[in-house]
């Protein structure tokens, strides 16, 4: 993200709206926001560069400082959109605007949470926090959010430590290889500067119930998740467009499953996503030798894919040879089930778009195109963000008009289950 990503690096943040009984005031929030940073050193978290490498600062626990307050009348979308394109560089993990009621009407806050502090599971978390805690000041009670098991600081000194671990070494011939696979390309044109914010545009597509339908039937038929499904369809789907052979494309891995469940990490908050390279085979051959591929491919991929990251950016001898292979063009993202917001009836209440965060959080990792994937009302959308100065939109519409046809092509063949021999459910052990 840093070296490559967006230019405006403050604006890879997503929003979140929670509305407020009329009976909260400033003080309540603030107290609740510095209980809830206090408790998670994320939230507290400080990039800066220091003789040309990026370092991490953790603030220590104090007064939350980040809080504006604005009178009514106010437009709640405008200052979403102010805060999520305000801030040009990677300075403060969480920023929040408060919007108090006129009159005894319910008042509003606006959080924006940096992804550099927090994945998807890291938003539960602080989404659950947030509603204990105003729940308890709104009862007139101490603040008392529960226990971190492993903090983030600690995670990241075993991180550093792992990149001289003999299992994660062993790995290296893999890692270099796998880099060096890519025989496709699949951008149109060379661009060496980061993208900014204006550079990168959206073309949605929803697949069709009937469509979302049958990709589930396929996962019961072909015992294969549908990450995996997917990512056989976009291998297709570049072969249709740009032709056989192997592409690069970057995946997304759980880095919280990583290490061994002495490592508590239910309840940190922090970017734990591991991103790392797969070489993607396009081809138009038989569904059943393409989904196997694939399945193979992944199955390959040594410890949720730290590995990469850990040889990449922090092991010196083989960062230099990794940083001189080409990156790769695509990224494949695959984000579940949005859930659905619940009613309750308390203090706090969500008050925004429950998709938002995965329709409309930029791409930030450099890539040519990202598609991204996500269900929502019970059927599958598909985003397919792409860097305008190195796609044109032509062809980005040209991968968006024939996925569809791609994966139905795999869901409705008579292609045989996948044997699977894996746990898919182990942890990994490099303690």
């Amino acid at each position: 993200f840093l070296e490559k990503g967006l230019r405006e690096t403050g604006r890879w943040c997503v929003p979140l709206v929670r509305r407020l009984d009329a009976q909260l005031t400033e003080d309540d929030v603030r107290s609740v926001l510095t209980a809830v940073t206090d408790r998670h050193e994320a939230l507290r978290l400080r990039i800066a560069e220091r003789a040309g490498t990026w370092e991490q600062d953790i603030a220590e626990p104090g007064g939350f400082t980040a809080l504006t307050t604005r009178s009514l009348p106010a437009d709640v979308a405008a200052i979403v959109t102010e805060m999520t394109t305000a801030e040009p560089t990677f300075t403060t993990p969480l920023a929040a605007t408060y919007l108090p009621g006129a009159q005894g009407d319910p008042g509003h806050l606006v959080l924006t949470v940096h992804h550099l502090a927090g994945d998807n599971a890291s938003r539960e978390i602080l989404v659950t926090d947030l509603f204990t805690a105003f729940a308890q000041r709104s009862a007139g009670q101490d603040i008392a959010l529960p226990p971190v098991g492993t903090s983030w600081r600690e995670w990241s000194q075993r991180c550093a430590a792992l990149a001289t671990h003999p299992a994660v070494l062993d790995t290296r011939e893999y890692w270099l290889e796998t880099a060096a696979a890519a025989t496709l390309r699949v951008a149109d044109h060379d661009v060496t500067e980061p993208p900014r914010a204006a550079d990168l545009c959206r073309l949605p597509a929803t697949l069709s119930a009937e469509a979302t339908a049958g990709l589930d039937e396929a996962q019961r038929t072909l015992r294969l998740p549908a990450d995996e499904i997917l990512l056989a369809a976009l291998g297709r789907t570049i072969a249709h467009t740009r032709g056989d052979g192997v592409a690069a494309v970057d995946l997304a891995g759980h880095g919280r499953l990583v290490l061994k469940p002495d490592v508590d990490l239910h309840r940190t908050v922090g970017w734990f996503t591991t991103i790392y390279p797969v070489a993607l085979r396009c081809n138009t051959s038989e569904p059943q030798a393409l989904l196997t591929g694939v399945h193979d491919a992944l199955a390959a991929v040594p410890h949720h894919g730290i590995g990469y990251g850990l040889l990449r950016y922090v092991y010196a001898p083989t960062a230099r040879r990794l940083a001189a292979t080409p990156a790769a063009e695509v990224f494949f993202s695959y984000l579940g089930t949005v859930p659905s917001l619940p009613e309750l009836d308390g203090p706090v209440q969500f008050d925004m778009d429950a998709a938002a965060p995965a329709r409309d959080t930029l791409p930030a990792f450099g890539h040519a195109v990202e598609l991204r994937v996500y269900r929502d009302s019970g059927v599958l959308h598909l985003d397919w963000w792409y860097d305008a100065r190195r796609m044109d939109r032509a062809t980005v519409e040209a991968l968006a008009q024939h996925f569809p046809a791609a994966l139905a092509e795999l869901t409705t063949s008579d292609a045989a289950p996948v044997d699977d021999d894996l746990d898919n459910f182990a942890l990994v052990d490099l303690s």
